[in-house]
């Protein structure tokens, strides 16, 4: 796991600068840094190392092929790197470097198999380029579910790139600005979807992409190169197709995507563990491989009771007790999360609007205090199995929505709710999706209803959110019947946008601020295309979520675990509201909102005095998030504020 970074264009790199921007990212990759020009010193790429496969010098990155031709910085791990390595060797490819380092089997398998067949030889979460001095072109790739960022601009007639935005920021003359159609969207998804951020002119490759840049004549293209339903309909599964069968398939895939997670690193692995069935599922199957005593777990929990957030940590503590786990258990304050803030905008880069970012910055520190530089997590298994409860909802409001009624009543209906004051309401935004002949389901976590960004926004807007969900919405319809279902709109929506815009961008950036690599095992691209292929009938039955998940793992987890209510990593900012937390936010966005032209004070008092602490955390992240970056104001630590 590292940062990655580079330049290329015509003119000469200048080396300061690009060093610059390697040390920046000096906390994804402590343990060593790298740099490298061509010989007309057009082209530099430069890597931060955090070793944990191949942890001799001769693995060190940039790495570069003997002919000299090809030169490669790499984020990421493969984990079937072994395997892949075995495969090239039969197929005749000699004159290795190293002895088994998952760097270079990406450099020998685009060699030989060249771009993008290389890819579908991959197994793992990767972020890449590789400047090919025979075709005068970078090309680069991101994984398959968006595990590893890759960001870019044109700047200065070139072309930049790296792991995190802050990289890029290093070249003092780019322009800060907020790109507002991507500012729109942040409030409708809590996220910036691909290929924009929330900076104008900086974007970020999409999950399961690659690009191709050349220099010579400027072009940049980026193409997909792989598609979970594409896959799903190629995957062979039990054929009579009852649940039990499903679940008999798919634990043996699971099980192999949890192993060669953590036998595939030269370090120790540990695990997060929550107490929840995700991250109990995959401790449990660690510890069949590490035994007893020797797998390290952590956990985190608040520091009192709140509603908001109920205190896991006395289930994680059973299942440590019960697989032999070195537990850590971690308790979170109000003081230190908002002391935090500073520190938290500038890990992020762009906004990541979830609040469980912060508590998985703590959580990756215990990690990292306890000398682990790599540790496996749970995320995944909700987007896949079908763990929220609101896609029950969903589905629900759906069905309703194919009954034969005529939109013009929808319309006359969400007119009504308007007239009487729902606009706010998300039930209100639902019924005026259906009157648009619009798919309701938009993603498993919004912000604000259509109606409301109108009034929380100082200027009109000039887009709608839609247009980024109408595209996905028409490759989904382009699929076979079959796979056309509901569960699997929620999950091929969710593989586009908020897992890897969202839930895995926080997971990397704040795991990567503490000098730890976040391995996910149930977004293995194996295992997401045999869920996929799964019968809608055996995925939710009777309203079961995770049924599937549940079934593999009978008999591994304890029932309590096993069945026990969803409760996710949250921060209390419901609660906070009244302390406080509601006057530090308060005096930020009053100051965001009469400085800059964007939101209108008059609608996020209203915010205020509703109690909305979690949508003020939302906007509260994005004014924070503009003063640091854009406005380049010391952020006041909380409690020293004058």
């Amino acid at each position: 796991m590292c940062g990655i970074t580079g330049i290329v264009g015509q003119q000469k790199v200048d080396k300061a600068l690009l060093a610059r921007m390697r040390d920046a990212m000096r906390h994804r990759g402590p343990d060593g840094g790298g740099l490298w020009l061509n010989k007309a010193g057009t082209v530099g790429l430069a890597h931060r190392r955090l070793s944990i496969v191949d942890l001799s010098t001769a693995a060190d990155q940039p790495m570069v092929s003997p002919d000299g031709q090809h030169a490669l910085v790499f984020n990421g791990e493969i984990y079937n790197h072994a395997q892949v390595r075995r495969q090239l060797e039969a197929e005749g490819v000699t004159g290795w470097q190293t002895s088994h380092s998952d760097t270079e089997v990406i450099l020998q398998a685009y060699r030989h198999w060249g771009m993008p067949a290389c890819l579908k030889h991959l197994r793992g979460m990767f972020a890449f380029a590789l400047w090919d001095a025979d075709q005068g072109t970078l090309f680069a790739a991101r994984d398959r579910a968006g595990e590893k960022p890759f960001y870019y601009t044109n700047h200065n007639n070139c072309f930049y790139f790296a792991s995190e935005i802050k990289a890029l920021l290093e070249d003092k003359t780019l322009p800060r600005a907020v790109d507002e159609e991507a500012l729109f969207d942040y409030l409708s998804l809590l996220m910036t979807p691909a290929p924009r951020t929330l900076f104008a002119g900086i974007g970020k490759l999409p999950a399961a992409h690659w690009l191709a840049y050349t220099p010579a004549d400027g072009t940049l293209t980026t193409q997909r190169y792989w598609d979970p339903l594409d896959e799903a309909a190629a995957h062979q599964g039990p054929q009579h197709g009852d649940d039990a069968a499903w679940a008999a398939h798919l634990k043996p895939i699971l099980t192999d995507a949890v192993r060669l997670r953590q036998e595939s690193a030269d370090v120790p692995v540990g695990c997060f563990l929550s107490g929840g069935i995700d991250s109990s599922a995959v401790a449990t199957l660690v510890s069949g491989h590490t035994g007893s005593g020797k797998l390290h777990t952590f956990a985190i929990g608040p520091d009192g009771t709140y509603p908001s957030w109920p205190d896991e940590t006395p289930y994680a503590e059973k299942v440590a007790k019960r697989i032999g786990s070195h537990h850590t258990t971690t308790r979170l304050t109000e003081a230190e999360v908002l002391a935090f803030l500073p520190t938290f905008i500038h890990v992020q880069d762009e906004p990541v609007a979830d609040p469980a970012a912060i508590p998985i910055y703590f959580l990756s520190k215990a990690a990292t205090d306890a000398g682990l530089k790599v540790c496996q997590g749970g995320e995944g298994s909700d987007e896949l199995f079908v763990g929220y409860e609101d896609w029950l909802k969903f589905a629900k409001l759906t069905r309703w929505n194919h009954l034969p009624i005529p939109r013009i009543f929808k319309k006359l209906g969400y007119a009504l709710l308007l007239k009487f004051g729902h606009g706010p309401r998300f039930y209100a935004e639902y019924l005026r999706r259906a009157a648009a002949g619009q798919p309701i389901f938009w993603g498993g976590a919004e912000a604000f209803t259509d109606w409301e960004k109108r009034r929380l926004l100082a200027k009109p807007p000039t887009r709608t959110t839609w247009e980024v969900i109408a595209p996905i919405w028409q490759r989904f319809n382009t699929k076979p019947a079959r796979q056309r279902h509901f569960w699997n709109w929620c999950s091929f929506l969710e593989l586009h946008t908020r897992l890897p815009e969202q839930l895995l961008m926080r997971a990397d950036k704040t795991s990567m601020a503490t000098a730890l690599e976040l391995r996910i095992p149930l977004l293995d691209h194996h295992l997401i295309a045999a869920t996929l292929a799964s019968p809608e009938a055996v995925r939710v039955p009777n309203g079961d979520k995770k049924h599937l998940l549940k079934s593999m793992l009978k008999g591994l987890l304890p029932d309590d675990i096993l069945y026990r209510k969803k409760q996710g990593l949250k921060v209390p900012f419901e609660e906070w509201i009244v302390s406080s937390y509601g006057a530090y936010a308060r005096r930020e966005l009053e100051e965001f909102c009469t400085t800059t032209p964007y939101l209108n004070w008059s609608y996020v008092q209203t915010l205020f005095e509703a109690g909305r602490g979690q949508h003020i955390w939302y906007l509260l992240n994005l004014a924070l998030w503009h003063k640091h970056f854009i406005a380049q104001k010391p952020l006041t630590p909380f409690g020293l504020e004058s």
